[in-house]
């Protein structure tokens, strides 16, 4: 379970009223996004609008770290490896914080809740698992172009050469996802306190993420298509960059 970075990915290009206004709500779409998962009660709601403002405000730090590595990015092939694995450090930084927040009101649920989120959990699984092969690469390719624009023939075919190495990673990525849904099972069962259970929770989803394999093939698939960027493309990204930049300024401008 990730922070969602497509939903940022998603609000490139447009407007800056849409970007300040997106940064305004960031609070409302963080409850609806823990909220599809985990169907809490009106009284646990309220607590969460109030943890996830703190969470917003407290994560201030990483929006003022991130600004200056995303405006040093630069399309090289030799500055990939140094960027890529900053970017990555601190992603997992961040998500570990998310993991406490969400840590805390899984071990909240009573019985009902806990089946609705295996459930939850359980059709997500299914979902990825029943995905073709096709539409994962058609998805990947469309993440190109938010970033870069229109894919050209040669990149299509970069993508296409890695294919299996793409379902291999799908396949490592849902078997570890129903590793995890089964440690969560374990953790229900176990008699211990809500607050032990949210930190056997945190600890699950610190191995999930801190675990995760790495394999140099991303940073061969990155080196591999920057040279094959037109100057359009690297005008599209520098576009998309700057609009990050603007919606973590707008982000550090609120007090949620």
């Amino acid at each position: 379970m990730r922070i969602a970075p497509l939903m940022i990915l998603s609000l490139l290009g447009y407007g800056c009223a849409v970007k300040k206004m997106a940064a305004q709500s960031a609070d409302i779409v963080m409850e609806h996004q823990i909220q599809k998962r985990l169907h809490l009660y009106s009284a646990q709601k309220d607590l969460l609008s109030k943890d996830v403002k703190t969470f917003l405000n407290d994560q201030k730090a990483f929006a003022k770290e991130a600004i200056p590595v995303i405006t040093s990015i630069e399309l090289d092939v030799k500055k990939v490896d140094e960027q890529y694995d900053y970017l990555q450090k601190l992603y997992r930084k961040l998500a570990l914080n998310f993991s406490k927040l969400m840590s805390k009101y899984m071990a909240l649920l009573d019985s009902k809740q806990q089946k609705d989120f295996a459930e939850v959990l359980k059709s997500e699984n299914s979902t990825m698992a029943r995905a073709k092969a096709d539409d994962r690469m058609e998805t990947i390719e469309e993440r190109f172009e938010t970033l870069f624009g229109v894919i050209s023939d040669k990149q299509k075919k970069i993508l296409e050469t890695h294919r299996a190495y793409f379902e291999e990673r799908h396949k490592v990525r849902l078997s570890r996802r129903e590793k995890l849904q089964q440690r969560f099972s374990e953790i229900y069962l176990a008699d211990v306190s809500p607050e032990s259970r949210a930190n056997l929770f945190y600890e699950a989803f610190a191995e999930y993420q801190t675990t995760y394999p790495e394999n140099a093939m991303n940073l061969d698939i990155i080196k591999s298509i920057i040279p094959t960027l037109s100057p359009g493309q690297k005008e599209v990204f520098e576009d998309k960059t700057n609009d990050l930049k603007d919606i973590l300024n707008y982000y550090l401008e609120i007090d949620y």
